[in-house]
């Protein structure tokens, strides 16, 4: 009896085993019509819970994490790992002989994803034991789609296959004139897909043409999206809605800047980044814009898949920004920046004390200089148009996605993964604790000198509840604008929260400040309209205060004495060259140093 028991019980689990991994289930962009929207919940703030390092040095990571009840599966370069969701301790890695930009789909037990090895892959997702591979004749850099057990997938011998999955053969393909980069749709009895050749093609369910259609873009690198009966697809420039079994023209959505991820689509509304560094909310029905975030300026170039999840837009912008806004109005509700990847850490360091990029606000970085996109468009009627950039007009330009694509962010169970720039892989939960303040630190007084140059000081930083004026014997100089004191700002727990960061001097606020979230650099900024009015003389005091999204509150303080009969500093000696006995003096990039114009002041 009591065998009988113990046999009874080892086969319930074995079938409840059976069950959670026959319920396993993800697609890159979350179902077959790619609309992009996660069906689990995100409660925010969410924390960062672990980082896993690849140690992997030279790739370019493309594509998004899969993600299963008890994994994720992140692809770096040429291997696919494994990483306990809770932890991030690394599960297995299985490696695939070449770079892998496709986002991997998981079914019941299976990861199926491409590689550049031209092979279609199908692992165990328990263990990484390979089980199948299917021979294509190109780099495979397209996500999957699986129905049922059918798998459709793109490839660079220009072919759409459609895998049955219990036999692992082709039913059919579709062979196109171009490499197919881009996931396909599957709407009923219908697919849709676009390839490099520039057209979009339907099919039926036996991969027979429908309709096709021209496009104008170089490349086509997003997956086309269902709304309904519409597939609504990017283009370069455009984003264009057509009926899915007429290929009728319904719309067409201009954009300032290349559109490189693939549409979200919720309750008759698109979504889409763009490469000029804005974001779009679109009315699915007629193609109006709602609006654009950011409402003025732009941020980082968006070149990801945003993921819809409850009210909510969440995407990438950028190398380093993740955030999350408001679908009714573009609102931010989160944000995060990733660390720097180490190759920008090295370029920053050789740029010495007049190159450094830290050294004050220039280069368009106050919200709204150099703007490409800060008006929003709408839907342009007449026949289709070149929308590509100045890039776009260049014969010889090859489109690479590992330069035009970046990975999306995955959104699951209240969590969210990402590979940074870093080939770092990050998990990010709402449950994980964060009680640690942000870190400002960094500190560089940017100053007029001698010859109209400028002048760099690094100020000891104290806490802001030390005596006010500390230090400030050790920097004495003349009160000239434009004076400029910029910060690092840096959050590892829940990210900084921009609505509360604050500059006040001589503990009084000020709005005389900058903050560059795509950065992490806060600035106050001394440069008065009108007539230059010196600072006055004294000692000032100067603290910068930032909270996370936690509410975790830090501040620091910068001290320096204003004398205006002070002489303005000396710049930096450059070094001089050995030119042969020339005699020839250069700066520290090796040109005429000469005269410097200062940074111009914030709009």
């Amino acid at each position: 009896m009591r065998f009988g028991r113990v046999a009874l019980i080892l086969a319930a689990i074995v079938l409840v085993s059976f069950a959670v991994a026959q319920d396993e289930f993800w697609l890159p962009r979350y179902d077959e019509a790619n609309t992009g929207v996660s069906g689990d919940s995100l409660k925010l703030p969410v924390s960062l819970q672990w980082k896993h390092s690849t140690g992997d040095e030279v790739a370019i990571p493309v594509a998004m994490p899969a993600v299963g009840s008890e994994m994720i599966y992140a692809p770096v370069g040429p291997v696919i790992y494994a990483l306990d969701r809770t932890t991030g301790e690394l599960r297995w890695s299985q490696e695939a002989g070449a770079d892998i930009y496709s986002s991997p789909a998981l079914s019941g037990d299976t990861l199926y994803y491409g590689s550049r090895d031209n092979s279609v892959w199908a692992v165990n997702a328990a263990d990484g034991e390979v089980m199948w591979r299917y021979p294509t004749g190109g780099a495979v850099d397209c996500s999957p789609v699986v129905v049922g057990n059918m798998l459709y997938i793109g490839s660079d011998d220009n072919r759409l296959t459609a895998i049955n999955l219990d036999t692992r053969e082709a039913v059919w393909q579709f062979e196109t004139s171009g490499d197919i980069k881009a996931s396909p749709l599957v709407y009923r009895d219908v697919v849709l897909v676009g390839s490099q050749d520039r057209h979009i093609y339907c099919l039926n369910s036996q991969g027979r043409p429908m309709w096709t259609k021209s496009t104008t873009a170089r490349a086509f690198f997003a997956a086309p999206t269902g709304e309904r009966t519409k597939v609504i697809y990017a283009c370069g420039k455009e984003l264009i809605a057509r009926e899915i079994y007429t290929g009728r023209r319904l719309w067409r959505f201009q954009t300032a800047g290349i559109i490189s991820g693939s549409p979200c689509v919720r309750d008759r509304k698109v979504y889409i980044g763009t490469a000029a560094g804005a974001l779009y909310a679109i009315d699915a029905n007629t193609g109006r814009g709602l609006w654009k975030y950011p409402a003025d300026g732009v941020t980082e170039a968006v070149t990801s898949s945003p993921t819809v999840v409850d009210d909510m837009l969440v995407f990438r912008a950028g190398a380093r920004q993740i955030s999350a806004i408001s679908l009714r109005d573009g609102t931010q509700r989160w944000s995060f920046l990733l660390p720097e990847p180490p190759e920008k850490k090295a370029a920053a360091a050789g740029g010495g004390a007049m190159g450094d990029p830290m050294m004050g606000p220039e280069g368009g970085m106050f919200p709204g200089e150099g703007d490409p996109g800060a008006v929003i468009e709408g839907p342009v009627a007449g026949g289709d148009i070149n929308v590509g950039n100045n890039d776009d007009q260049r014969a010889d330009r090859k489109y690479e996605m590992a330069d035009n694509v970046d990975p999306a962010i995955a959104v699951s169970g209240n969590s969210v993964y990402v590979v940074g720039d870093d080939n770092v892989v990050y998990g990010f939960a709402a449950t994980s604790a964060d009680n640690v303040p942000p870190v400002i630190s960094d500190a560089i007084l940017e100053v007029p000198g001698k010859g109209r140059q400028r002048v760099n000081f690094s100020p000891n930083v104290t806490s802001d509840d030390d005596f006010e004026g500390r230090y400030a014997d050790e920097i004495v100089i003349p009160g000239t604008p434009p004076i400029f004191l910029s910060m690092l700002v840096r959050d590892e727990g829940s990210g900084i929260d921009a609505d509360k960061v604050r500059v006040l001097v001589d503990g009084e606020a000020i709005d005389d400040f900058a903050y560059d979230p795509k950065e992490g650099v806060l600035w106050y900024i001394y440069d008065p309209r009108g007539a230059a009015m010196n600072l006055a003389n004294g000692v000032r005091n100067i603290v910068f205060e930032a909270t996370d999204w936690r509410g975790n509150r830090a501040g620091v303080a910068v001290s320096f004495t204003i004398d205006n009969k002070a002489q303005p500093p000396e710049p930096p000696q450059p070094k001089q060259p050995e030119m042969g006995g020339m005699g020839m003096e250069f700066g520290p990039e090796g040109f005429d140093p000469g005269f410097i114009e200062p940074p111009p002041p914030p709009m």
